[in-house]
């Protein structure tokens, strides 16, 4: 269990049970309604307890459809308390008169097809959980019911909602109260499940693809054996429940087994089989892991997420991809193919292309289930500036097309500046920077900020990149002395970073066009640099795109060809600009607006110097999310980058 943030040495962070489920006189849970246990537990397969494609497919239920399965599941909830307690054994007490005798709360008791949390519905809660991590929702509800019964439980009481997924509870110790309530508990288990997919560097699993050792019990001598894990779903499943059921458990269904049975895993098997059917996906199946682009054949001088090139000039790409299927990928017949339409005859082709419609095949000798492929190729840019977009997929030749993702990449063809200005954005000799301001580098791709938490940042592509590490002071301003020293002071007008190059008066500090931030002497001669040299050929740069970040007073989204500008001016006002007029605003001139903020939850923020917001796109909990601006002129965030969650409806206006 997680005691604190993604520990990697902690062994208790896999074991995310509620203990209830771990003791063999328990049918399921602590409050889980009693279930017939007469069938024998068919088809579990310990090794690949449920396949990764249906463990992380999210398009399986709709917040609708999930409050639909809630209501099908409890008919009528014993708000009061006031049904007989028969299924604890004392039907002469009610359920609140038996709640009382355990030291349980009170009615009223909210049934889960009724339960709210922060203004949202527990079926909207799991929808949107399951799609921020990108889990299966189905997923999310099995192990609701499989950890705490919420599913079918009548009468379920507070205690199950502040520990309803069994986080952060290990079977060794009490609950951790920093992972209590529902929405918390949901979210730290998706969280989990989706490291372990990811096989995120900072979250410790012990179990691993391949033969592994699982008890049967928390009981040490209960025994185990050996398991061959097949694919990541069962490694996060055995993490958050570690261990497998006996021959005792398998035979009783849903029923107790023997003294050394435990259910966790088998019960997800069962619930999940009989509610929603097959744990087995297609043979051959895939998922995105990363597509990265490179400047250079041997691909290591990486590119940003959105590339800029000339005209007629090569990109680099390299796509990672997860085999979630059940068959091994091999190099003489797993190819990437255009799609959308599938097998178009690709304008970018380039030479090093099989065929027009194949970019290229398989890097590895062989690819089994589970593990990550690469596809290597490269792209050349057409000769109009523009911002360009082609989809691909994964073929088995002679086989089936893989599962479509509408996964495509994206780059920006631009006219190279023929007279670059390395000195454009200057803090001259006396000049100042107070703290909640900035120096725009001079095509806006950059920005130097004094923050509040006394850190002097350097950003670029709206992401920070270099800082003073100076955090924790009260910063007063940066102030590039007459004397050539770069000092940045606190409210004390005490030094708390330097640059140590005094005696060069009428230096000046230069945030170039090509990144990099550098001090110059009264005769241009280099003094100081942090080396952040991001555009070394001066090309010309354009970025369409704001990932999670903050684009400062003075920065902008210009669309490749320059038709369309999105700009946060002096005034206050964002405001997007067609070729001959504004044609959106936030309507915010007049105001101290600091930061247009893309924020992690999805929400698009303008705030001023103190943090408060002035206008918002009211998008908030759809999960990362970009600000993109299209090359027809309107201005979507997309979560994912594929899914529209708010516009300005200016498209080719």
């Amino acid at each position: 269990m997680p005691r604190s943030l993604l520990q990697k040495k902690n062994l208790l962070l896999g074991i995310v049970l509620a203990a209830i489920l771990l003791i063999a006189s328990a049918s399921a849970v602590l409050f889980t309604q009693k279930h017939d246990a007469e069938a024998y537990t068919t088809g579990f397969n310990p090794g690949r307890i449920i396949d990764d494609y249906i463990f992380t497919d999210t398009s399986t239920m709709s917040t609708a459809q999930i409050q639909d399965f809630l209501n099908s599941k409890v008919s009528s909830c014993d708000t009061n308390g006031s049904r007989p307690a028969s299924d604890y054994g004392r039907p002469d007490l009610t359920h609140a008169q038996y709640a009382a005798t355990r030291g349980w709360s009170a009615p009223p008791y909210t049934c889960l097809k009724d339960f709210s949390e922060g203004g949202r519905s527990g079926a909207q809660i799991i929808y949107d959980t399951a799609q921020q991590f990108r889990i299966n929702p189905q997923v999310l509800v099995v192990l609701l019911q499989k950890e705490q019964g919420l599913v079918t439980d009548t009468w379920p009481v507070a205690s199950q909602y502040k520990t309803a997924t069994g986080y952060g509870c290990p079977d060794t110790a009490a609950c951790d109260s920093q992972y209590f309530g529902f929405t918390n508990q949901v979210a730290w288990a998706s969280r989990m499940y989706r490291a372990v997919l990811d096989q995120s560097p900072t979250w410790y699993s012990p179990y691993v693809l391949g033969n592994n050792f699982i008890l049967y019990n928390p009981d040490h001598s209960c025994g185990g054996s050996n398991v061959n894990i097949e694919n990541l779903a069962t490694v996060a499943l055995y993490d958050y429940t570690p261990y497998q059921p006996n021959q005792a458990s398998l035979n009783a269904g849903y029923g107790n087994g023997d003294a050394c049975s435990a259910h966790g895993n088998r019960n997800f098997y069962s619930y999940f089989t009989d509610w929603f059917g097959r744990v087995t996906g297609p043979a051959y199946s895939w998922q995105m892991v990363s597509t990265e682009y490179y400047s250079d054949a041997a691909m290591t001088t990486r590119l940003s997420s959105e590339p800029t090139v000339q005209p007629g000039g090569k990109v680099y790409i390299r796509v990672k991809a997860r085999n979630n299927g059940n068959m091994a990928w091999d190099p003489s017949f797993v190819r990437l193919g255009t799609s959308n339409p599938r097998d178009h005859a690709s304008p970018f082709k380039d030479s090093s292309w099989p065929y027009s419609t194949r970019p290229t095949q398989l890097k590895e000798s062989s690819v089994t289930p589970s593990k990550i492929g690469t596809f290597d190729f490269s792209i050349t840019a057409p000769t109009a500036s523009g911002s360009y977009r082609e989809y691909f997929n994964i073929v088995a030749e002679g086989i089936t097309w893989l599962n479509d993702l509408g996964a495509y990449y994206n780059f920006n063809v631009v006219t190279p500046t023929t007279t670059p200005n390395p000195s454009a954005s200057i803090l001259p000799s006396g000049g100042t920077l107070d703290a909640k301001k900035s120096l725009v580098g001079p095509l806006g791709q950059s920005s130097l900020e004094l923050q509040t938490d006394g850190n002097l940042v350097l950003n670029h592509d709206y992401q920070s990149i270099w800082k003073t590490n100076t955090g924790g002071s009260l910063p007063k301003q940066l102030v590039m002395q007459t004397d050539g020293n770069l000092v940045l002071y606190n409210t004390a007008s005490q030094p708390i970073w330097f640059t140590g190059t005094g005696g060069n008066p009428g230096a000046k500090l230069s945030l170039q066009l090509d990144g990099n931030l550098v001090l110059y002497s009264a005769g241009n001669t280099p003094l100081w640099s942090n080396n952040t040299i991001h555009n070394p050929n001066y090309l010309s740069y354009v970025n369409t795109i704001l990932q999670p970040g903050k684009l400062l007073r003075g920065q902008w989204l210009e669309t490749a060809d320059r038709r369309y500008k999105m700009v946060l001016q002096d005034d206050g006002n964002l405001v997007l600009y067609s070729p001959t007029r504004a044609v959106w605003s936030t309507r915010t001139d007049g105001t101290s607006a600091a930061y247009l903020a893309m924020q992690t939850d999805g929400n698009l923020v303008l705030y001023d110097a103190n943090d408060r917001p002035l206008w918002q796109s009211a998008t908030n909990d759809r999960g990362i999310s970009a600000l993109v601006l299209q090359q027809d002129g309107n201005l979507v965030t997309y979560q994912g980058m594929t899914n529209p969650t708010w516009n300005t409806r200016t498209g080719g206006q």
